[in-house]
């Protein structure tokens, strides 16, 4: 599949072959840059001039989404949708896949990402007040509305640390700052909650329930490699002991065989079920689904008629 380095966060709305795993994804984006940055721990700074719709994205680990600019409408796995207005925020989970609209009618859409790991979530869960509920249901994500000490805190993102070299515990301080103003102006329960919900010590995941889980969707072995909290290496080596073939072989395989499946049952066209499996060249797809099932998707369809 091609690079997406360089590319922006609109077209990969508009290609739409493959979910954007962030943080760690959004540094193939010329519209996301980073304000700081160490391990999962982030902060990045993103600024889309045109639309961009159907950005399907994974997230890694918990989520602060703050729009300084603009409007942005997301979608969660249950069909909830969630708009977010210049000035609010929205906390979203790890470990889902969500999709994001936004539309370049009244200007561009400006905004911070907080990427909070562990490390972080605990020392918060230490020093806040309380203990974290534990509701009947999962808080899931939630939007947050407009409060003047938000803004002043998000602008200084912007005019004071974007121009220097953050460190780690300046980093790390930042991101406990935005948690403790989140708890003072609005819910701190639902906040503790949330958080609660979101931190996993839980180390390297198993192999099989994630590709389970996650196949359908066209990641790829690097991505799927993070999210099981191993190295690119470690992963295929585990991966191939597990299944017995290497997980790019054994991804294209599932690819493939999600594509016979929409042959036989739609209309589709040979093309576009090429693209939604991430094929961008159709005569790749179609010696590739040949080579693995010995027939053309063509030939497929047509002996079913």
């Amino acid at each position: 599949m091609a690079s997406r380095t360089h590319q922006t966060l609109a077209n990969l709305g508009l290609d739409g072959t493959q979910a954007l795993v962030i943080p760690q994804g959004l540094h193939d984006f010329a519209d996301a840059q980073v304000v700081m940055e160490h391990g999962q721990k982030a902060i990045f700074h993103k600024r889309i001039l045109s639309n961009a719709f159907g950005v399907e994205f994974y997230n890694s680990c918990p989520c602060l989404g703050y729009v300084i600019k603009g409007k942005e409408v997301f979608f969660t796995p249950a069909g909830e949708e969630i708009t977010v207005h210049a000035g609010e925020m929205v906390l979203l989970p790890r470990d889902v896949f969500m999709v994001s609209n936004f539309s370049s009618t009244d200007g561009p859409l400006e905004a911070l990402l907080f990427f909070f790991d562990d490390a972080v979530i605990r020392e918060f869960e230490r020093q806040s007040s309380g203990r974290a509920t534990h509701p009947t249901s999962r808080i899931g994500a939630y939007k947050i509305e407009q409060h003047d000490s938000f803004r002043g805190f998000m602008r200084s993102m912007i005019d004071i640390y974007k121009s220097i070299d953050g460190t780690r515990e300046l980093l790390h301080t930042k991101l406990m700052e935005v948690l403790f103003l989140i708890a003072a102006e609005d819910d701190p329960k639902r906040l503790r909650s949330f958080l609660h919900e979101n931190c996993s010590d839980s180390g390297k995941r198993n192999i099989r329930h994630l590709m389970r889980e996650h196949c359908a969707y066209n990641l790829s072995v690097y991505d799927y490699a993070h999210l099981s909290g191993r190295s690119v290496s470690a992963f295929n080596r585990e991966f191939k002991r597990q299944y017995g073939v290497a997980p790019s072989k054994w991804l294209i395989e599932q690819r493939l065989t999600r594509a016979h499946d929409a042959v036989l049952s739609t209309d589709t066209s040979i093309t576009e079920i090429g693209f939604e499996i991430g094929y961008e060249s159709t005569s790749h797809f179609i010696a590739q689904f040949k080579s693995l099932f010995g027939i053309t998707p063509k030939q497929l369809r047509l002996e079913q008629l």
